[in-house]
């Protein structure tokens, strides 16, 4: 099979008819039936938008804003709506933001205005996703109006404190500014530290905290401020758990001592989630190498990175010789088996400080760090002798497997990462016109340039 060069950026590539398309996955609903399990049901609100038209929301989203289900939100023009005036140009500077990767993420607090035009408090996280392929917002929300209230009573009405700690549905404790000693806790801490309140009352706060610097620097922060806010800590419980905690804290007198008031959420199965729709966005899915997006991202940093310090980089292309005709004598499920076993056969081959991505249907990207040619010329002849001596098995078939490669080093020459695949596809290229199972070296752009004059 004859490999073509990689399309300058903005050109459309021509999709693999072998491949499905992930935009018929996307149509309808939006998403397709793995993320759906994974949200429809989420107790938290969820919530997908691209310039704040909504591309995805689930039933909680909608209750939490007073409508009766998704499509109800789903039919909303825009996002407006639901944001007080105020808050609108935040989200929208935000947004952009995001989207332009100068923040990886937002976690805060936020008002909103539901269907009724009531105004909530809601924790939000927000976070860029890959959405049938284009960049999309992902929000997830829960109500904590009852929460923001309760902390604007607690220091109007030091009386009432207890009362109102103990009904509250977080777990909430009070130490001691000095020393950490635990001066009160309410019944869901004693759930969620899965001990007694007179264990926990004979016991300091610093005993919380996975990470001795995580308490000493909320312990700085709240000598500056008398308020923090969604802080997230790693925590563990008195059975040795381990769990995500977002804290909140504000200072006080209790007892007629400083205090510190500490409030927290427990979002451990949140923080699984999130990982979860990660691992999806940025891995293929049939080899769990980084899918073409996520290594262009990990291949663009690291370029910046071998610029900034001058350090040498290169890139190899791979591509699998006579995938076409494994397809078509053995079938589809051989071919995928084959491009499995090309993977784990790179995997076994590549240094430790080499990245691999799936490109396309059969063909591979391996970012080399802090490598000249000559050395990436090394590597890839080692991973291409390791391809032809060892044979895949699949399906009970043996399929004498080989690939051809091109390499490429970064020159300044580069505008981009997309310059320095394109002359690696291009040594691909001449690897498989000469015969292929054989590696290509790329020359420089300068003699590039003089060969075509």
């Amino acid at each position: 099979m004859t490999t073509k060069p990689i399309p300058p950026a903005g050109a459309r590539r021509r999709r693999n008819p072998a491949r499905p398309d992930r935009r018929k996955l996307l149509a309808g609903t939006g998403a397709p039936p793995d993320f759906r399990a994974l949200i429809d049901g989420a107790v938290q609100g969820v919530l997908i938008h691209r310039n704040f038209k909504p591309l995805y929301a689930n039933d909680a989203f909608a209750l939490l804003f007073g409508f009766k289900n998704a499509r109800e939100i789903m039919e909303l023009p825009l996002l407006r709506s639901l944001v007080p005036d105020d808050v609108w140009p935040r989200l929208e500077t935000e947004y952009d933001d995001m989207m332009r990767g100068a923040k990886d993420s937002v976690i805060g607090r936020a008002r909103g205005l539901r269907k009724d035009g009531h105004e909530i408090w809601v924790a939000v996280t927000m976070r860029v996703v890959d959405w049938g392929g284009e960049a999309a917002m992902m929000l997830t929300a829960f109500d904590v109006t009852r929460q923001v209230e309760v902390e604007h009573d607690l220091l109007k009405n030091e009386q009432r404190l207890r009362a109102v700690l103990e009904i509250l549905p977080y777990p909430i404790y009070i130490a001691r500014r000095a020393d950490g000693q635990i001066l009160f806790v309410n019944r869901k801490s004693c759930l969620l530290f899965q001990e007694s309140a007179g264990q926990l009352l004979r016991s300091r706060s610093t005993g919380f905290y996975i990470e001795q610097k995580d308490y000493d620097s909320i312990k700085a922060l709240l000598d500056k401020v008398a308020d923090i806010r969604d802080i997230e800590v790693r925590m563990k419980t008195g059975q040795g758990r381990v769990f995500t905690a977002e804290l909140a804290a504000i200072t006080l007198d209790y007892g007629g001592a400083p205090a510190v008031l500490v409030a927290l959420n427990d979002i451990s199965q949140r923080k699984e989630m999130e990982a979860e729709l990660f691992r999806q966005a940025s891995t293929d899915s049939l080899t769990g190498i980084s899918n073409r997006r996520y290594f262009q991202n990990q291949a663009e940093q690291e370029l910046r990175r071998a610029r900034r310090f001058a350090r040498e980089m290169a890139v190899m292309m791979i591509d699998i010789d006579h995938f076409k005709k494994i397809n078509d004598t053995h079938g589809h499920a051989v071919g995928d088996a084959a491009i499995q076993g090309v993977v784990k056969r790179a995997l076994e081959s590549l240094r430790q400080s080499d990245s691999i991505g799936r490109i396309g249907g059969e063909e591979f990207a391996v970012l080399l760090p802090e490598t000249g040619l000559a050395a990436a010329f090394d590597v890839a002849e080692r991973l291409r002798a390791h391809m032809q001596g060892k044979p895949i098995i699949a399906e009970r078939v043996v399929i004498p497997c080989t690939v051809s490669i091109g390499v490429a080093q970064l020159s300044a020459q580069d505008g981009g990462i997309e310059d320095l695949l394109h002359r690696a596809d291009l040594a691909l290229y001449t690897a498989k016109k000469c015969g292929r199972n054989r590696v290509e070296m790329a020359a420089p752009p300068e003699r590039e340039e003089k060969e075509k004059v």
